[in-house]
């Protein structure tokens, strides 16, 4: 549908329902923001239907950390969306001189975002992304543009991608560097790892939209007026990615509700089956490796690391995924 006649709708929904509205408008949202953040990936709902300078880390707990942030001025003035590249270093054993940046994405960006990662993985032996996907799989350079496409999900972020004038990762990451490893299930151990936990998709997007509903009492987290004055504004697309943005700086700081006690197939199982082709890719000699991946997943990737691979965290650096000025 395009943006007039899904405005017009909206505005006579609006008049005839406004708290049936408000409510629809939260809840497409906060979807939109889970699709976004990388919790939830295309990739992943298509199996359902079969630059900022280096830093000193602070010595901070892991769950207190974030990897997506919404840079300000000294002012409070917004001027950027970031993502984390954080690096660690091994401290003992087979991993001692290794080192392995953790890498978020966000799955809708600035044309300039992806070119900066695309340089950047030309740094390191191998890249390790994530695709649920079968063993082998290719993505092709331009993504859904050369006819590549994973579902109907990605209809979804590229409305996004269209209405906040942004990019798509799959048509701007050039996954068919020699590098670049894939590094995530096939759709058959995903299946499994889902059936194993009892979990469906539908229960996690619910939790996901709960957690989200949960942050609009937040001090910093936009209102409903906000999210509609900022839809019909004519700078709709500067609006909202401010809006946001916003939201990420406050989802990002609440626990995570994805996983039961023996994780989630989604983040958990997706994660070690990612280490386990990061062991794999050590072996073989690499000593400079990174893991591209989706923010929400760096959290837990972070605890395996230093836990497993006796890594200790030595550097940060911010990357502008969206420019607010």
């Amino acid at each position: 549908m395009h943006a007039e006649p899904l405005r017009n709708c909206l505005e006579v929904s609006l008049m005839k329902k406004p708290i049936r509205y408000l409510l629809f408008s939260r809840i497409a949202f906060v979807t939109a923001v889970v699709i976004t953040i990388g919790v939830i990936s295309e990739s992943v709902l298509s199996q359902q239907d079969n630059a900022g300078a280096a830093e000193e880390t602070k010595r901070e707990s892991p769950e207190k950390r974030v990897y997506i942030r919404l840079h300000e001025s000294e002012e409070g003035a917004p001027l950027a969306l970031q993502t984390n590249i954080v690096s660690f270093k091994g401290t003992k054993g087979p991993y001692k001189k290794v080192t392995v940046d953790l890498i978020g994405a966000i799955h809708v960006g600035d044309k300039s975002y992806y070119e900066t990662l695309n340089t950047r993985f030309t740094k390191y032996e191998a890249v390790l992304y994530e695709l649920v996907a079968p063993e082998g799989t290719r993505i092709p350079k331009g993504g859904h543009k050369e006819g590549f496409s994973l579902h109907p999900i990605s209809g979804l972020q590229n409305g996004m991608k269209s209405m906040l004038k942004l990019e798509h990762q799959l048509e701007q990451i050039d996954y068919t560097v020699e590098n670049l490893v894939h590094a995530d299930m096939t759709p058959e151990e995903f299946d499994a790892s889902m059936k194993e936990r009892n979990e469906g998709f539908s229960t996690l997007l619910y939790r996901s939209i709960g957690q989200g509903l949960a942050t609009q009492g937040a001090s910093d987290a936009p209102s409903d007026l906000s999210l509609i004055a900022a839809f019909f504004s004519k700078d709709r697309d500067k609006k909202l990615k401010l809006l946001m943005a916003k939201q990420f700086a406050v989802q990002e700081g609440l626990p995570d509700v994805m996983s039961g006690p023996d994780g989630s197939a989604i983040i958990t199982a997706r994660n070690d089956k990612a280490l386990g082709i990061l062991k794999q890719q050590l072996k073989t000699g690499k000593k400079h490796v990174a893991v591209f991946y989706g923010a929400g997943h760096l959290r837990h990737m972070e605890e395996v690391l230093t836990s497993d691979f006796s890594m200790k965290r030595v550097s940060e650096e911010w990357v502008d995924a969206w420019q607010l000025k």
